[in-house]
């Protein structure tokens, strides 16, 4: 069979940048270095593009393990609506404890601005979202906006600082986590506060900086009331003192879902984030 079609040109292709280097951070004992990397997923054809909304994604991994990679194919259909997304490596517990990925997340957040014109990146509106230790760190980044002990490395004349938070199934509140305390999820904590639980865990809970009167980032907070691993509970209290402090904030109570569930990268939880953001 030959046949002519005429085919209207309805979406855009997008190209997967990847990897970028975005810093330098110890390694061997703080003898060598090691490069972090983001992959980023926008527009193929960027010269002379629109600048566009960008949402910084965060992998989960019990801050032991992450691969920024691992979820892009659950991320090109949010991205091809309209977005950059920039999947971004951070140091886990093991590399450098709290709150050393706090920091990596807001020098890649400082690098994607910087090269903005690059990426096609509109720097006023950036969102960090994150899925489990992505989702703890996503709601740090977004709770300590402008907390200048948070900012080391290269472009600091910048902000990372964001204007929208997404937070699938976060541990918020590690002083009141109810774990085994000689368990597994002990172990994870303390290994990401660097074993001193008690000067760290507060700096590392979202829920501490969260104040009547300071300026944050609007919150969309996804959780599975089927979850074991992180209880609902730290969504829960997290997303009270935020209403309750003033503060914009949607939560969504995910029905029988676990923790990691396919449940929450369905379409319907896609266009709630949409709808959450600029598209």
């Amino acid at each position: 069979m030959e046949k002519v079609i005429k085919v209207v040109c309805e979406q855009e292709a997008y190209a997967l940048a990847d990897p970028v280097t975005y810093a330098h951070v110890p390694f061997w004992y703080g003898e060598t270095e090691r490069p972090l990397q983001l992959s980023i997923l926008l527009p193929k054809h960027k010269e002379g593009h629109e600048k566009l909304p960008l949402i910084v994604w965060l992998c989960g991994g019990a801050f032991k393990v992450m691969d920024r990679n691992v979820w892009i194919p659950q991320l090109t259909a949010l991205a091809m609506s309209g977005y950059v997304i920039a999947s971004v490596e951070y140091r886990t517990s093991h590399e450098g404890p709290f709150p050393a990925p706090l920091m990596d997340i807001k020098a890649a957040i400082r690098y994607l601005r910087a090269h903005s014109d690059r990426y096609c990146i509109d720097t006023e509106r950036v969102a960090v979202m994150g899925e489990s230790a992505g989702g703890t760190l996503a709601a740090l980044v977004g709770v300590t906006g402008g907390a200048a002990e948070y900012e080391q490395g290269d472009f600091l004349e910048y902000s990372s600082a964001v204007q929208k938070v997404v937070d699938f199934y976060g541990l918020t509140d590690m002083q009141n986590h109810p774990i085994d305390k000689s368990g597994e999820n002990a172990r994870v904590i303390e290994d990401f506060v660097d074993w001193d639980f008690e000067k760290n865990a507060s700096q590392a809970s979202a829920v501490s900086y969260v104040e009547t009167g300071k300026i944050l980032p609007e919150f969309l907070i996804f959780h599975g009331t089927a979850d074991t691993l992180v209880p609902i509970a730290q969504s829960e209290v997290f997303y009270e003192k935020l209403i309750r402090t003033g503060h914009k904030a949607d939560f969504y109570r995910v029905e029988g879902a676990p923790h990691g569930s396919d449940l929450f990268y369905q379409k319907e939880i896609m266009t709630l984030i949409r709808k959450f953001l600029w598209k």
